[in-house]
């Protein structure tokens, strides 16, 4: 029986695991995943089930939750969804084009800013499109509206990479926990998790500091300062 309110994350040396029940009109239905790495990925096409499963079981046999061993036991496995992600590109948009969002910085899902990136890549981009087209109209200037896009693609590549980049890094760092790791970095791993829940005051602080980076970025301000940078 697995609580209808929880959601449970089991870490270990060859992968990750994740658990919860459904609503409470489908209490007999469970969701369930297994992140592990690999080198190469079959074709949906080429998706041999049982082969699957018996590598799933493999890969966790000697975990000791019983919820997971009943459930790769039980299990029917059909559809296997890799993770894309996208390398550092040397630009978001010229000649007019532009890309927003996993277009220009397809991330790993563990980050979980996917989404929250997308959209402050939009607000950014409409605050510089407002300001360059407001320094053609207002001011005369010889610039053309042409003008004032690419240079507002330009400083949004400029605003927006460094901060994307730093996201991305932090999620290659975290996927590396979802991996296959060594016996040194599995124990490392779970000395991590008792340290933070042993003193919650410290992880709070820890995680306040990741909190600030993450949600008191300000795309108005970026904008207003790269603006100001280009008039002096």
């Amino acid at each position: 029986m697995v609580d209808n309110k929880a959601m449970v994350f089991t870490f270990g040396r060859n992968g990750f695991f994740g658990y919860a029940s459904g609503s409470p009109a489908e209490e007999e239905k469970l969701m369930w995943w297994s992140t592990f790495e690999t080198d190469s990925l079959p074709s949906r096409t080429d998706l041999d089930p049982t082969e699957i499963k018996t590598s799933l079981r493999e890969r966790h046999r000697a975990w000791a939750d019983p919820v997971i061993q009943e459930i790769v036991s039980k299990a029917e496995v059909e559809t296997i969804y890799p993770t894309w992600v996208l390398p550092n590109l040397p630009h978001y948009g010229e000649h007019g084009i532009v890309l927003v969002g996993d277009a220009a910085h397809a991330m790993s899902p563990t980050t979980g800013q996917g989404a929250s990136q997308a959209l402050e890549d939009a607000q950014t981009l409409s605050l510089l499109l407002a300001e360059t087209l407001d320094r053609v109209y207002a001011t005369g200037a010889e610039q053309t509206e042409a003008d004032a896009v690419a240079l507002a693609l330009k400083l949004f590549y400029d605003i927006r990479q460094p901060r994307v980049a730093a996201i991305i890094e932090r999620g290659k760092k975290m996927d590396k926990a979802k991996g296959d790791v060594g016996v040194v970095a599995e124990y490392a791993m779970y000395w991590f998790f008792w340290l933070i829940l042993s003193w919650p005051s410290l992880a709070k602080r820890m995680l306040g500091d990741v909190n600030a980076q993450l949600y008191g970025w300000s795309a108005r301000e970026e904008v207003r300062k790269t603006m100001a940078t280009l008039e002096s």
